[in-house]
This record gives C-alpha cells, sequence and structure tokens, in this order.
C-alpha cells in the first residue's frame, strides 16, 4: 500500500539522519552535514521516593492534670521483654526512644502481626508508668493517635518523697534507711540495718544511693492514674482493684538499681477506710492480695505473701496497710470485685466531632479508660466488656468524663461522677473556632532547580506550642491535610521528608504556620544524584 511505501520512506530518511547527522541545502544547492546534537552532560535526576506509610502510631506524651506535652523516655516491651516489631516512620527497629520531647511516631513492621505493645514511660519529676497500646486501626485509618498521660509527683492526690543513703562496702548500711510520705497518700519503705541492697544480677551495690517512694490517694481518680495497666486479664468475672499502692525505686549514684535485698524490707500505704471486702468495711486485720508490677519488664505479677491491714489513722479516714518484700517494684494492695462486662460507651450529640477526632477520658478510682473519636463519630466505644475487665472496670463504676480536643479544649465535662458500666450521653459544644488547611511538600535540587518532586510519603505533624501533635493526613501527590486548628494560632509544624539526597537522609525539617483557612507550602533544597550518558 502507498502509506507503508510512505512510511518505509520515512523510516529510511530518520535512519539516515539518525546515522549521518542533519542535511542541511544552502542557497547554492550544496549539501552541508549537521553534526548531532550531543546531550547535556550529566544530568540532574530527582529522588526516588518510599511508599506512603499505611499506618502511623501518632503518639503523645502528656501531664495528666494539664494535658500539655511532657519530654520522657519510653520503651516498647512485648511479653516482658524488648520489642523487636516496632519501627521509626523510617523503618529502623527500635525498642527504646530516649528524649521524645513529649510526641513521636511509630509504627510496626510490615511483617509484624502483634495488634498491641506495651509502652513503658518515664520523665523527671513525673511517676512513671507502663500504657498498654493497641496497633489495631479501623479500615481505612492511616492515623492511629494515642495519648499517654502520665501524673506529676506534686499532683493532687500524690505523696512522693527521696531519702538519701549511703551504703557500705559490703552493700548495706549500718543504720535503718526509712523513707514515708503522709497523709491519704501515705506511703513508705523501712530497711532495716545490715540488709545487703542488690541490683538485679544479685550484685551488691554500694555507695551513695536515693530511696523514692510514691503513693496515692485510693479513694480519689490519682490511684488510677499512677497504675500501671494491664493488672488484670481480660473476660475474666471479677476484677482485682487497687485500694493502696506504693512505688519504691532505689537507685544509685552510678545509675544502679537496687532490685533485691539479703532479707526483707517492710513497705506501707495507705487503705481509704471506705473500703469494702465482700460488702463489708474493711478493719484492723483483714488482709489484702498484693501485687507487683516491674518497671523493667511491664509485667504484674501475683505475689505469694499477703498485706495486712494495719492501725486506723482518724485525722486521714485511712487504715495502713503493710507488707513484707525481699525486691523492690510498684505495689498494689487489691480488694476483689465484679467486673463491668457491658461495653464502654459514650454516644455523642449535639456539635459534631471535628475530622481530626477527640479524646475522650473517663476517670476515677475505680475506672480508668480513655479512646479517640475519630471525626463525624456519632458514638464511641471506649472499652468492649472483655477489655473493661482488663483495665479493671467494676460493675459499678462511676467516673468523671471529659471529652476534649488535642489542644484541652474542652468539648464535654461530666465534672460530677456518672455511671460509665454501659452507655454515658456526652452533648458536645465546639469551644473555638476551627478552620482546615492543605500542605503541600516539595523536594528542588540544589544542582538543578528546574529538577524537584512532590514529597508523597512524609510523616508531617502539627501542633500548638506545648500540647500535643496531629499527624496531617496524607492526601497523596505531595499535599497533606491540617484539620480542626483553632483560627488565629500559630502552629508548629515539624516534617520528616522520609527522603535520601546525596548525602543521605534528609534531616527533619521545622516551620510555623498561623491557621487562616489558606493553603500553605514548603520546598525543601536538596542535593541530587547525576547521572551521564556514558
Amino acid at each position: 500500500m502507498i502509506s507503508n511505501k510512505k512510511s518505509l520512506l520515512a523510516l529510511s530518511v530518520a535512519s539516515a539522519l539518525t546515522l549521518s547527522g542533519c542535511f542541511s541545502d544552502d542557497d547554492d544547492n550544496k549539501v552541508v552535514v549537521v553534526p548531532p546534537t550531543e546531550p547535556t552532560d550529566p544530568v540532574v535526576v530527582a529522588p526516588e521516593l518510599p511508599d506512603a506509610l499505611a499506618l502511623v502510631v501518632s503518639a503523645n506524651i502528656v501531664d495528666a492534670a494539664t494535658q500539655r506535652v511532657v519530654d520522657a523516655n519510653v520503651r516498647f516491651l512485648e511479653n516482658g521483654v524488648a520489642s523487636q516489631n516496632i519501627v521509626d516512620v523510617d523503618g529502623n527497629a527500635i525498642s527504646m526512644i530516649e528524649g521524645t520531647g513529649g510526641s513521636f511516631a511509630f509504627t510496626k513492621k510490615e511483617d509484624a502481626t502483634l495488634t498491641e505493645v506495651t509502652v513503658s514511660v518515664t520523665a523527671d519529676g513525673y511517676i512513671g508508668k507502663s500504657f498498654v497500646v493497641n496497633l489495631a486501626a479501623e479500615e481505612g485509618q492511616t492515623v492511629l493517635p494515642v495519648q499517654l498521660a502520665i501524673t506529676s509527683k506534686n499532683a493532687d492526690g500524690v505523696s512522693d518523697t527521696v531519702v538519701p543513703a549511703t551504703i557500705g562496702d559490703d552493700g548495706s548500711s549500718s543504720e535503718a534507711i526509712v523513707a514515708q510520705t503522709s497523709g491519704k497518700a501515705a506511703a513508705g519503705a523501712n530497711i532495716p540495718a545490715g540488709v545487703i541492697l542488690r541490683d538485679a544480677s544479685g550484685n551488691p551495690v554500694t555507695g551513695q544511693v536515693s530511696v523514692n517512694v510514691s503513693g496515692a490517694d485510693a479513694s480519689t481518680s490519682a490511684v488510677t492514674a499512677i497504675l500501671p495497666e494491664g493488672l488484670n486479664a481480660s473476660g475474666a468475672a471479677n476484677v482485682e482493684q487497687a485500694v493502696g499502692v506504693a512505688n519504691v525505686l532505689v537507685n544509685s549514684a552510678t545509675g544502679s538499681k537496687v532490685k533485691q535485698f539479703s532479707n526483707p524490707i517492710t513497705v506501707t500505704t495507705s487503705i481509704p477506710a471506705t473500703t469494702t471486702l465482700n460488702g463489708v468495711p474493711i478493719k484492723t486485720g483483714d488482709t489484702l492480695s498484693l501485687k507487683s508490677h516491674n518497671e523493667d519488664t511491664g509485667v504484674w505479677t501475683a505475689e505469694s505473701t499477703q498485706a495486712t491491714v494495719g492501725s486506723f489513722n482518724a485525722e486521714t479516714n485511712t487504715y495502713t496497710g503493710s507488707f513484707q518484700t525481699d525486691h523492690l517494684t510498684f505495689f498494689a494492695l487489691t480488694r476483689t470485685t465484679a467486673a463491668c462486662t457491658n461495653d464502654m460507651v459514650v454516644n455523642f450529640t449535639g456539635a459534631a466531632v471535628p475530622s481530626s477526632g477527640l479524646l475522650v477520658t473517663e476517670t476515677s478510682s475505680d475506672a480508668s479508660a480513655s479512646g479517640y473519636a475519630p471525626g463525624g463519630s456519632s458514638s464511641l466505644r471506649i472499652l468492649s466488656g472483655a477489655l473493661a475487665t482488663r483495665y479493671g472496670v467494676s460493675a459499678e463504676a462511676t467516673a468523671r468524663v471529659r471529652v476534649f480536643d488535642f489542644s484541652n479544649n474542652i468539648w464535654f465535662d461530666s465534672v460530677s461522677e456518672v455511671p460509665v458500666c454501659g452507655t454515658v450521653q456526652a452533648e458536645l459544644v465546639e469551644p473555638v473556632t476551627y478552620v482546615a488547611e492543605t500542605f503541600s511538600l516539595t523536594a528542588t535540587c540544589s544542582n538543578d532547580a528546574t529538577v524537584s518532586v512532590p514529597l508523597t510519603a512524609s510523616v508531617v505533624r502539627y501542633s500548638l506550642p506545648g500540647f500535643s501533635a496531629k499527624t496531617a493526613v496524607n492526601l497523596g501527590a505531595g499535599s497533606y491535610q491540617f484539620s480542626d486548628m483553632v483560627e488565629g494560632s500559630t502552629y508548629n509544624v515539624s516534617i520528616n521528608p522520609r527522603v535520601n539526597d546525596t548525602n543521605g537522609p534528609v534531616a527533619a525539617q521545622t516551620t510555623t504556620i498561623t491557621a487562616g483557612g489558606a493553603a500553605e507550602s514548603l520546598n525543601i533544597t536538596i542535593s541530587c544524584s547525576e547521572v551521564t550518558g556514558a
């Protein structure tokens, strides 16, 4: 066909041009051969990007009273040992983070099947606590917010004291070491003279040590605020509830922990006189079960000994509970009561839950539960009936219910305690005016400003100064959603670009924005690779 002949002719001409250069006919009909254009060498190439993360756990460590972030250290534990399944957002395995700044993000290995991890949190001036963090996200959920609230040693309902001591070369003190607090939150430790202090390996600890004792008023929410999670198992008919607690820590000046003693020491706690056993008020001579929590493993253990109810203190309306032990940890005196087997649910009416969601807490002496309500939710199941037992919620539990955003703006507060083993009605009121913005990220090559790429796999977090950070939802194509920002407020923004340049991973970036509803953007200059035609 003619068309085929033309195609063959065109192909022949094109081949000639490719092989011999371009032909030009000047005015004298002389054929001039023009050499082919050589490619520009070298060529700057935009970096390759990883896939966006399927799930980001957006964690904040906050003061339980103020909800302001607290710089803390965290450890990730599974079954009493360091977790091997937790990674940072760059995919690096982590079992601990020293100095979180109060906010951090992590995820789990791609092939990991774990649905929860124990997170142990410690911070200067706060009572350490372990949390059981759920890693199961709802379908389509890419950001899982987690709020870890720790209690100041100066908080209401809490007592704390530190006593220094000098330990001899044999690991003992020539005098008794006594650390004791007072009031409704009283707790104490008495280490007799001559008792040898040992570390976890059984080696004597010598030199200067500090004995730190903390307690909590078990008639208030202070007791559940400092109680490490995981005391009870799921699905039990009855639950153990703490009616007296003592956290005893002994550390040497060189950083060694005292974990064992050659002979028993005495530990005491305060027990509210309103405590009942099998429906009868406690009295002197009664015994209580004793549980211990190891802050190094995150595991609770039932002690073989029991605690004895001692003398009554009319001034504080408490009894003194005491027991002997040859090791140190967090101790809880417990009573058994019927468990809550109902789902713990909060129904929302009034204002709609904003797109970035709300935090919900239920706190009292016999209930401590929290959850996250995604944007648009009409209700939140804080705990299933099975999990309510795990968190020690009794069938008759009452608690103060609060609903608030990540900057502690209150949407609902029951103020007084209400029954929580079942459904609570919460009428939401929007406390501030919110705006939303999109945030676009690009990377431009420093060695060729015409080469750039949208950063499609970054982790972007934003917060009001001093408050919890939220992780922006990845919209794709280098765009991220900032939701529910307080109009007119200035936010701190941190970005992990998750991109490599010629020097390795690009460092984290920070900026600030003022919430006004307009789209924002940031361009990051990076050093890009160069390739040649050779």
